[in-house]
């Protein structure tokens, strides 16, 4: 069965245990795969297994080794992260031997590939036996349908006009989009900030494109340590409450890094987890001045940046952070 992903609802619920996620655009496939795992964790899916294309030869052995319970005893999920190339016979052969029915293991793959062809054997039975979400550029209206779900969070009241705003904004461009949605939510969904007027979203969103706090990140990703420092002094002095957004910000470099520094492949690392194409290789040129131990540390510092501006632990949040952005210029 073949669904797109902004109707992902009407099909997750009487879906088979096998997911294939595919198509060119990014952060619907990151939200359908977070979707999947949502309903599968409300059904008891607890354990999950990666195995990434370098270790596709043990799909098999996963399988049958799991098919009974896992060594847990607890629901499995099994997902496979095809990043290059097309699609292996190994994944292929699940849906052309006999196709794994235990009620137990659940199999998400989820493909870079843009296209997928249901003419072949193995894809029809695919189509029989599994989800196979298409994760297409969207239309207008779809992208509007897609930002009033995400902005759940916003009163009702306001939320027609903010869609339209981020909508005319970013449009066609899920990803700066998603960046709207994940600073708002920062800011506002926190109840002990109350929403007075439209205009306390419509400033900051509109301030925002004038002088992001995205500039950071380009700014330390190239090494522009002195402008990082002034970006955040320029954000302290206008914003009381830009500090979850920068510790967003900082946590979103670090952990990318962390993670594609440990990848055989940290380009296309980069590119399968939502970074824009004209950023991909600062972060890659980023990534060669660091090394793990530096990254782990900085990983530990956000962490106490967190804790200091909820007063937590005695530390002064700002000098802390501008500490940390000197460090990872100077790494």
């Amino acid at each position: 069965m073949k669904c797109e992903a902004i109707n992902l609802g009407k099909y997750l619920k009487n879906s088979s245990n096998i997911f294939f996620i595919y198509g060119s655009e990014v952060i619907l496939k990151n939200h359908v795969k977070n979707r999947i795992l949502e309903n599968l964790s409300k059904r008891g899916f607890s354990e999950k297994i990666t195995l990434t294309d370098e270790n596709f030869k043990e799909i098999k052995s996963t399988i049958a080794q799991n098919a009974g319970g896992s060594l847990f005893g607890s629901n499995l999920i099994i997902e496979l992260k095809h990043n290059n190339g097309k699609i292996p016979e190994t994944i292929s052969e699940i849906f052309t031997n006999d196709v794994p029915k235990s009620e137990n293991i659940c199999i998400i793959i989820n493909s870079h590939s843009e296209k997928l062809s249901l003419a072949s054997k193995w894809a029809k039975s695919m189509d029989e036996f599994s989800l196979i979400v298409e994760c297409k550029k969207l239309k207008s209206f779809e992208e509007q349908i897609w930002l009033k779900k995400n902005l759940n969070f916003i009163p009702d009241n306001y939320k027609t006009e903010i869609v339209q705003l981020l909508s005319e904004m970013h449009s066609g461009n899920l990803v700066a989009q998603q960046n709207e949605i994940e600073l708002l939510k920062l800011l506002y969904s926190d109840s002990s900030k109350e929403i007075k007027d439209i205009s306390d979203i419509t400033n900051h969103i509109i301030s925002s494109a004038e002088f992001s706090p995205f500039e950071l990140e380009d700014a330390i990703l190239q090494g522009e340590t002195k402008k990082a420092l002034e970006i955040v002094g320029s954000l302290r002095r206008a914003d009381a409450y830009s500090g979850p957004l920068l510790i967003w910000i900082m946590s979103k470099i670090t952990n990318l890094a962390s993670l594609a520094y440990q990848d055989k492949n940290p380009k296309v690392f980069l590119k399968n987890n939502g970074i824009w194409q004209s950023k991909i290789n600062d972060y890659l040129i980023f990534i060669k001045k660091q090394n793990q131990s530096n990254l782990d540390l900085a990983q530990k510092n956000i962490y106490e940046l967190e804790l200091s501006l909820k007063g937590l632990i005695k530390k002064d949040f700002w000098s802390e952070l501008e500490s940390l952005i000197f460090k990872l210029g100077t790494s």
